[in-house]
């Protein structure tokens, strides 16, 4: 694709595939056509590419219920698959990251390999070799030796038959010496699985049932012999149970979910015993017994699957009854269709009734209830977590089977009553109690953007519930109770994600009632941290604690520690409910910073925690960003400085160092920030951060690292940083997927402090070569790239030609969580700083038509992104900053030496994407009027350059009159001349070019409200010669179509008086407007030409003006006076003679030409013919007409030789006769 876009073009094209934003919606880019596949990892539909004919897949994977570390590892893999490139691999196109999903889109691959075989009948050879190769079969796999004979490698590999000499193993089969064999025998058994815990075991056994329902189908007859064979593995291995066939009807999904059990199925070669089932296959069974549809074997078969706990008397054996459902870790139901089984009504009715049933006994403490009920917890547990995409079928199942009020019903009266927590059952029922309820709040249905009926209220009362609940719980003796505190907190922590992501109204209300109605819930949280536990480091002599109990016994502060910051960070990209955490943040500050509460120094103890440190780190780090008196006690603590400084240096070991040293990067700076000031000892860690910065491979680290740089950098702290390092690790970071997982400090965006230390960096290290290299660098390149993702700009911005259409008020909203207001106005100071040095490169980005520069700066003006900019925090207040930064980069070919093709090139871009019309509503709408001088003066160049912008430029004015009068009308009447200077220049050009039609603005402007004329009054009178020379101008270009403004000139009272002023205005360009706007006021003056009598003496005194274009001026004006009936005045004042003397002697052709027109016109006034036939003046224009024939004939004729001749014939008496 890249191949077929020309020069630099292809370049912009290959960086933005290469820097897609993970933030930006799938939606925005593909149309999403149908589902063509679903499994346990997620689901693949077929999509389109929007704009054009590309078929691409589409794998939607989904983010619940992976660690950080599996979600990292996939971003891992993705990067891995998108440098594959082979023909017999498919092409990973591209890939995104929504908040509940990872998008992979690769190539459409039409077909499977089994559709292939089908239709084909075989494949290649190389293809069937490794198919054979590859296949899961044991029995059918190729391997050694007789691969060897397989047709693709007959005869291309050699085989060696005799033995081997010493120094020579034969391949495959060289045996290990006797030390290795004895330490790889010693291995396998210290890796060997103990007791019926065994995953191979577990595997076997479902391999077993597998292998059991194939032969039961080829062959019927033998299946008593196999039922026999199976009871009597079983009868050795488990006398737990007795089996007993249940024979039952086959299901509506028989054969259509018969596998619907995820399993990943050990290899057994045939004949092979399988070995005896562990105890965690139990609960399995009782899913498979309970619900057919997820039987992996045909029903009515006999097989330890059908093992019958239903029936089972509890009082068989006590022991084997606790070792089953106490001790037991459980099996997780992840189902391959689960939206297959939602839709089907006899399931949904089986398994509610089944939980009310089971529920009811449970409530009555019966111990069959707890064999019921464990199933079916566990497949909702799967449903909930699977169907969220369905959040409409997903919330009807919930409504009818009573969640979730039947489950904190059980949640509630376990907890009150005594006889069932003395049950056996009890810890393992909580357990799948809570892990339904937990994923029932991460259910899509509880956000307001996916909200199905009344789920948003249900949701509301159902968290209000379990708050009453949980803050019980918490307020219980602190040992008791233990593993329900920490699945609850779990719990918690989920549910504080699902209000994060709802609207203001519901997670304002959720955080405030922490602090009011649920404050023990709060109260329990602070407590729980303040609690004694395990020591963090053991002293020096004491006996090591085994990592089992030290892992049990930080189960609890690592949940407490996690529900606490959950409950005050800030979620990146979700604003609406910060105001209310930071309530909440404010509330603890003021606890850590009292002298008498211990939770302080619990908290920065904590810091050097492996398991505690990271969610810590995130609470000091929210209540430091609401309380300054907090971060004044940070920086005077020797232990937290002193955790933090070896977190960033990498000297604690912790779960994941990546993201603590971020948050710890992130909290130093925002100490300083607060502060103003270093605490003691943190200038020696600048060359560590700077490592960070250009060491780490990770992005969010990078960024961190940059962010405190430049913090360290303002006050004072100096770090060797070479350009080639800052460059290559700036370059890294923005070229790379950003992984934004904390609000930087101030409310930044997560390149804020890059572009921030850039742009210091670049200052620091002076002129010349550092701006050169930033300039001619790939970063340069990349930068612009990333910022116009943040941007959102069509793709099409970066690569085509085409007309983009910016003000369009659908446009998506930037991503302010990668880069702030702030940062915007940093990049363009980066910008200005770099063109300022190197304004050729400037030119050269700006030139080129649909440059990702040029499309940039475009869109920032444009409507749409400036409300988009009102709205985002710190907007207000940065917007000047940016409009008038992208104004003074916009002015750069402007201010050059620029060819004139190139030139013209710009204005037509400019034009086509209708800046104009987007400047004057940048000033109209967002700018005070004091910083409206330079958008307004790049306004008037491109209309003055360019006709479809002054159109523009009127078409805005009459789609909004009275705003956009109000504020020309303010601007022209300010106290800054340019402004208004510039302004005239444009009203002025548009009465000049434009018909009269349009120009009842400009009517209405200087008029003023009440139609005094007060605006002209005062701009007539202004004390700046720029001002007042281009109000005369103005009124000249209006006089020649305007019959009101003659009209204002001959009733309001001194009006004309001020315009006849200008005739004797010390300023010749004042002057020369003046004669210009008397001579049109003159021309058909009408009723106003008795008036223009008092111009004439002003007139003619201009006719001995140095300059030649007031002599003009005045010349004509003196000739538009002689049909208004103003003879005598004229004669009067010598107005003949004094025109006859500049007609024959002015230097300049153009007054002498302007001098006869005025006489011919007026000759036609008898008194001034007898006064020009008494001067002689044919007989002087005859001499002039003769100088002008002895002209050399190869110079041009004077325009005035014509006049002449005319002239001297309407001087003859025969003619006047």
């Amino acid at each position: 694709m890249c191949g077929t876009v020309p020069g630099a073009v292809a370049l912009h094209h290959h960086l933005y595939l290469l820097l897609r934003d993970p933030e930006i919606s799938v939606m925005e880019k593909y149309h999403v056509l149908e589902m063509i596949g679903e499994g346990s990892f997620g689901r693949v539909y077929k999509g389109r590419r929007k704009y054009s004919a590309q078929v691409v897949a589409l794998k939607f994977i989904p983010k619940l219920g992976r660690s950080e570390k599996e979600l990292r590892n996939l971003q891992r893999e993705i990067e891995i698959m998108r440098g594959l490139r082979h023909p017999n691999i498919v092409h990973m196109l591209d890939s995104f990251e929504t908040d509940k999903e990872v998008v992979v889109v690769t190539d459409y691959a039409e077909g499977e390999l089994f559709q292939i075989l089908e239709d084909d009948g075989k494949l290649p050879e190389e293809q069937n070799f490794l198919q054979g190769l590859l296949t899961k079969d044991p029995r059918q796999r190729l391997s050694w030796p007789d691969l060897l004979h397989h047709p693709f490698i007959a005869g291309r590999v050699t085989i060696l038959t005799e033995s081997a000499g010493p120094d020579l193993g034969t391949p495959f089969t060289s045996r290990l010496p006797p030390e290795l064999q004895v330490l790889k025998d010693q291995q396998a058994h210290r890796l060997a699985p103990k007791g019926n815990r065994s995953r191979i075991l577990r595997q076997a056994y479902r391999h077993m049932a597998e292998e059991a329902k194939q032969k039961k189908h080829q062959n019927p007859g033998p299946a008593l012999e196999q039922e026999d064979r199976t009871s009597k593995v079983a009868s050795g291995t488990a006398s737990l149970t007795r089996l007993k066939a249940t024979p039952q009807e086959p299901s509506l999904l028989t054969g259509v979910l018969g596998s619907e059990m995820k399993s990943s199925w050990a290899e057994w070669r045939a004949g092979e015993a399988p070995p005896a089932p562990c105890r965690e296959n139990w609960i399995t069974q009782d899913c498979e017994q309970a619900f057919p549809e997820l039987r992996p074997e045909v029903v009515g078969q006999q097989s330890l699957d059908a093992v019958d706990l239903e029936n089972e008397e509890p009082g068989n054996d006590d022991a084997e009854w606790r070792h089953l459902l106490e001790t037991t870790e459980p099996v997780p139901v992840q189902l391959k269709a689960p939206l297959a089984l939602l839709c089907n009504p006899d399931f949904c009715q089986r398994i509610q009734s089944q939980l009310h049933e089971a529920a009811g006994q449970i409530l009555k403490g019966v111990l069959e209830g707890a064999s019921h009920i464990l199933p079916v917890l566990r497949v909702l547990s799967s449903l909930l977590s699977s169907c969220g995409g369905d959040s409409v079928s997903l919330y009807s199942f919930c409504r009818g089977a009573g969640l979730p009020w039947l489950l904190l019903s059980l949640l509630r009266h376990s907890q009150e009553s005594s006889s069932i927590q003395q049950q056996r059952w009890y810890g393992t029922f909580l357990r799948d109690l809570m892990a339904v309820i937990q994923a029932y709040f991460a259910c899509t249905f509880n956000l307001e953007r996916s909200q199905t009926g009344d789920s948003l209220q249900v949701f509301q009362e159902a968290a209000n519930l379990f708050l009453e609940l949980l803050g019980k719980l918490l307020a219980q003796p602190d040992d008791s109770e233990q593993t329900l505190r920490r699945d609850s907190l779990m719990c918690f922590t989920v549910l504080c994600e699902a209000m994060d992501g709802n609207s203001w109204t519901i997670s304002r209300a959720f955080y405030s009632s922490l602090m009011t109605t649920q404050r023990a819930v709060l109260d329990g949280l602070l407590h729980g941290l303040t609690v004694p536990q395990l020591p963090f480091h053991s002293p020096p002599g004491a006996p090591e604690v085994s990592q089992p109990l030290r892992e049990q016994s930080e189960d609890l502060p690592g949940a407490l520690s996690s529900a606490l910051a959950a409950l005050c960070t800030a979620p990146v990209g979700l604003p609406g409910c910060w105001e209310a955490k930071a309530q909440i943040s404010r509330h603890l500050a003021n606890q850590l910073t009292e002298d008498s509460n211990q939770l302080r120094s619990s908290l920065i103890s904590g810091l050097q925690h492996p398991i505690l440190c990271l969610h810590l780190l995130k609470v000091l780090y929210s209540c430091c960003h609401v309380s300054e008196p907090l971060c004044c006690l940070l920086g005077q603590e020797p232990l937290a400085l002193e955790s933090l400084w070896k977190l960033v240096q990498g000297k604690v070991k912790v779960v994941d160092w990546e993201e603590s040293a971020e948050v710890a990067l992130y909290l130093l700076s925002l100490l300083v920030l607060h502060l103003q000031d270093l605490p003691s000892g943190m200038e020696k860690l600048g060359s560590e951060v700077a490592t960070v910065f250009t060491h780490s491979h990770v992005v969010s680290l990078v960024s961190a690292a940059a962010c405190l740089l430049g913090q360290l950098g303002q006050q004072g702290v100096t770090f060797d940083l070479q350009p080639v390092e800052w460059i290559a690790a700036a370059t890294h970071a923005l070229s790379a997927p950003a992984e934004v997982r904390l609000t930087p400090p101030g409310g930044c965006g997560f390149y804020d402090g890059l572009l921030m230390l850039l742009l210091q960096l670049l200052i620091q290290q002076g002129k010349g070569n550092p701006v050169r290299v930033v300039a001619s660098s790939e970063m340069w390149t990349v930068l612009w790239h990333r910022f116009s993702m943040v941007l959102r700009l069509p793709e099409e911005a970066s690569v085509q030609e085409e007309e983009l259409s910016l003000s369009s008020p659908q446009s998506p909203e930037p991503d302010w969580t990668l880069i702030s207001p702030q940062g915007m106005a940093a990049l363009l100071s980066l910008a200005m700083a770099t063109f300022t040095q190197e304004p050729q490169l400037c030119l050269s980005h700006l030139s080129q038509r649909g440059s990702i520069l040029m499309s940039t700066l475009k869109h920032l003006l444009s409507p749409s992104f400036l409300h988009h900019l009102t709205q985002a925090p710190q907007g207000p207040e940065f917007l000047p900053v940016v409009v008038l930064s992208v104004c003074q980069l916009l002015c750069f070919p402007f201010a050059l030496d620029v060819d004139a093709d190139l030139l013209e090139g710009v204005l037509a871009d400019l034009t086509d994407s209708e800046v104009t019309a987007h400047l004057l509503q940048v000033c109209r709408h967002h700018l005070p009027l004091t910083q409206a001088e330079l958008p307004i003066s790049l306004l008037t160049r491109l209309a003055l350059s360019e006709p479809p912008s002054l159109n523009q430029f009127v078409s805005t004015v009459a789609a909004c009159p009275t705003t956009t009068i109000s504020f020309l009308s303010a601007a022209l009447l300010g106290d800054q001349p340019l402004l208004t200077s510039d302004l005239l220049s444009l009203l002025a050009h548009t009465a000049r070019v434009l018909s009269p039609s349009h120009l009842s603005f400009i009517q209405e402007l200087l008029a003023g409200p009440d139609e005094s004329y007060r605006p002209l009054r005062s701009l007539l009178g202004h004390p700046e010669n720029s001002v007042r020379a281009r109000t005369y101008g103005l009124l000249g270009h209006l006089l020649q179509h305007s019959g009101a403004l003659r009209g204002a000139l001959q009733s309001q009272l001194g009006l004309l008086n001020l315009l006849l002023l200008g005739l004797g205005d010390k300023d010749p360009a004042v002057r020369r407007g003046a004669s210009f706007a008397v001579g049109n006021a003159a021309y058909q003056a009408g009723p106003l030409g008795p008036a223009l009598a008092a111009a004439v003496p002003g007139m003619t005194q201009l006719l001995g003006d140095p300059q030649a274009g007031i002599r003009r001026n005045a010349a004509s004006a003196l000739g538009n006076l002689g049909p208004e009936g103003l003879g005598d005045e004229l004669v009067r004042c010598q107005v003949p003679q004094r025109l006859l003397e500049v007609a024959c002697g002015d230097p300049q052709p153009n007054v002498k030409e302007a001098a006869l027109v005025a006489l011919r016109s007026l000759q036609q006034e008898p008194c001034i013919h007898q006064v020009l036939v008494s001067l002689g003046a044919s007989e002087k224009l005859a001499l002039l007409s003769l100088g002008n024939q002895l002209l050399p004939r190869s110079s041009p004729r004077p325009a005035s030789t014509k006049h002449c001749r005319k002239l001297i014939h309407l001087l003859r008496p025969t003619h006047n006769t």
